[in-house]
């Protein structure tokens, strides 16, 4: 009986949830910049069948209890397809008005920002967000700092797209809290 064709299958598969699985943490650079952040919880985004990114969720103490205790939280997304900067920003800021996270002016002036942070992104590459809350908000991606959004209302804001009760993507908030419920 011939290994060859089962062997590579079996390889294939095994080579897919390590890289799923090496999408579980946080980047090195994130760790590096001294943030000691534990899983709250991980989901995936599709959309019509096809994987959009990879998320997870991470905090101290490996809980969400929301924005108020002053703790660090992040968030990670390991994009599956390619995205442009512009429709990044559109996405977002459609959101924050959709939920009604902050005033017209705030949100033109974090789109601003982000303009000046953010990147294309493709397929197998990650943007993590660190929000310290009541300070600023600092974007990552494997290689290091992209930059800093210093209103402290920013980062509670950009998280609450995927953590916010309201959210469109309700199954990807429910893996992200990990069963802890409802955010604030």
């Amino acid at each position: 009986m011939s290994k060859g064709p089962a062997a590579a299958w079996i390889g294939l598969v095994m080579a897919a949830l390590a890289a799923m699985s090496a999408h579980a943490d946080l980047p090195a650079s994130v760790r590096e910049a001294g943030h000691d952040l534990n899983q709250v919880g991980q989901g995936r985004l599709t959309w019509l069948g096809f994987g959009i990114y990879e998320a997870s969720l991470w905090t101290e103490d490996g809980r969400f209890d929301g924005f108020e205790d002053g703790k660090p939280v992040a968030l990670a997304l390991w994009y599956e397809r390619r995205f442009s900067r512009e429709q990044l920003i559109e996405i977002t800021t459609g959101e924050w008005q959709r939920l009604d996270l902050a005033p017209a002016p705030a949100r033109a002036a974090w789109a601003r920002e982000l303009e000046r942070i953010w990147t294309d992104v493709a397929s197998g590459d990650n943007v993590t967000a660190v929000v310290l809350p009541g300070k600023e908000t600092v974007f990552f991606d494997s290689r290091g700092v992209l930059g800093h959004v210093r209103d402290p209302a920013f980062g509670p804001a950009f998280l609450r797209i995927w953590l916010d009760s309201r959210t469109a993507i309700q199954d990807l908030r429910a893996q992200l809290l990990g069963g802890a419920g409802e955010s604030r």
